[in-house]
């Protein structure tokens, strides 16, 4: 039994599923299997995929395609290993990857989900910008998710398949690319997400991207499922906040929002900040520190971008 399962799900990729493939093939660590879910293309992305006769690539092949979502819960289910690492079919694995998450999962049994860093190319491979490190205290992660995604790509993610097992963890279909930040946020209620500095990942920023294509088809759709998502990270966790605090959260934290444009703005997010930030202490959460540190650093951005406003 291999003790990573690695989930790509493929879809009209026939222009970068052959790199994506061999990444994970000339990965150093070597225990792993490559579930790979054809899902439905229309393109030559299958015949691509049989050009490979290597027995640790599991094929499985949808009718018709059913999105992302479905695709890797799908390989999630059919997985065998102790590890599940996420894949796109247009990104590049470093050659590390496997190893250097392996490696820190097997040696910090408390960390659930772990990511890393990535860098973005473009549809020739040619580098666009170097991906920032991501935080990496599991408890800062848990404040940021009150409100933000986390700082990593969802394609450098590797997860305990006992953890998400446990607690049936599994990616959200019909959100409009949004699974990503819901898989995380309900990873956070129930255990500890951490990510690494090392660079894990190229990801391909390119037209025919699915999620890029989700964003610009849907926009308004988008933009309310992401409110959702906050509404109900906030809510599990305990936080009860009136409509006018809830509405400058959404708004002046939305996922491609300018933020606040005036003072008045400002004043209404930062009372939002301070009611949740009283009820974190009376909850005694074990985050508070971190959720005090991440409102602090949002409120001065929003003073720095006010000012340039």
């Amino acid at each position: 039994m291999p003790l990573v399962s690695v989930v790509m799900p493929a879809y009209n990729a026939e222009k970068y599923i052959c790199i994506a493939i061999e990444s994970i093939l000339n990965q150093t660590y070597k225990d792993f299997e490559l579930i790979i879910i054809e899902d439905g293309s229309e393109d030559s992305t299958l015949e691509k995929i049989e050009l490979y006769n290597d027995t640790r690539i599991r094929l499985i092949c949808n009718k018709e395609n059913r999105g992302i979502a479905y695709a890797t819960n799908m390989g999630i289910e059919c997985s065998k290993g102790k590890y599940i690492a996420l894949m796109d079919d247009d990104d590049i694995a470093v050659v590390e990857r496997l190893r250097l998450q392996v490696d820190f999962l097997e040696k910090n049994p408390e960390i659930d989900v772990l990511g890393g860093r990535s860098n973005v190319i473009d549809s020739h491979g040619k580098l666009l910008c170097q991906g920032g490190i991501p935080r990496y205290n599991p408890k800062y992660i848990k404040a940021m998710l009150l409100f933000r995604c986390t700082g990593f790509s969802n394609g450098t993610t590797m997860m305990r398949k006992d953890f998400i097992d446990k607690y049936s963890l599994r990616y959200q279909e019909d959100c409009y690319g949004m699974q990503d930040f819901k898989f995380f946020i309900d990873s956070s209620k129930k255990g500890n997400i951490s990510s690494i500095s090392d660079l894990l990942l190229y990801y391909r920023n390119h037209n025919a991207n699915e999620t890029k294509n989700r964003l610009k088809n849907n926009i308004k759709e988008r933009k309310y499922t992401y409110a959702k998502f906050q509404r109900e990270s906030l809510n599990i966790s305990g936080y009860k906040l009136d409509r006018e605090k809830m509405l400058a959260i959404n708004t002046y934290l939305a996922e491609y929002g300018e933020g606040c444009r005036n003072k008045k703005e400002l004043q209404l997010l930062y009372e939002a900040f301070s009611d949740i930030i009283c009820q974190a202490r009376n909850m005694k959460v074990d985050y508070l520190e971190e959720l005090e540190h991440y409102c602090k650093l949002t409120l001065s951005n929003q003073v720095k971008n006010l000012i340039h406003f």
